[in-house]
């Protein structure tokens, strides 16, 4: 998937933490990174990342996870972000 964040997304920057992020399509990515999560039509919580300023985003794997709807997408964000970037 290529593009830039769509509305409903939060995303953040952040330098991968050792072992890096695994990703479905590619493996495991390191460096620095940007994290983006969102819901999807049925109150999933869907992560991504791409490495910064690329254009090619990738699924984070085994992440997604049910919603009770949007408001809880910023925690979802934050605890994805708090899994993969450097402390």
């Amino acid at each position: 998937m290529t593009g830039d964040i769509a509305p409903g997304e939060l995303s953040t920057i952040v330098t991968a933490a050792p072992g890096g992020v695994m990703t479905d399509e590619v493996g495991v990515i390191t460096g620095s990174v940007e994290i983006a999560c969102r819901c999807d039509d049925g109150d999933r919580g869907i992560a991504r990342v791409r490495y910064q300023d690329a254009g090619e985003w990738y699924t984070i794997t085994d992440v997604a996870r049910a919603l009770s709807g949007p408001d809880e997408l910023p925690d979802f964000h934050r605890s994805v972000v708090d899994r993969f970037a450097t402390p």
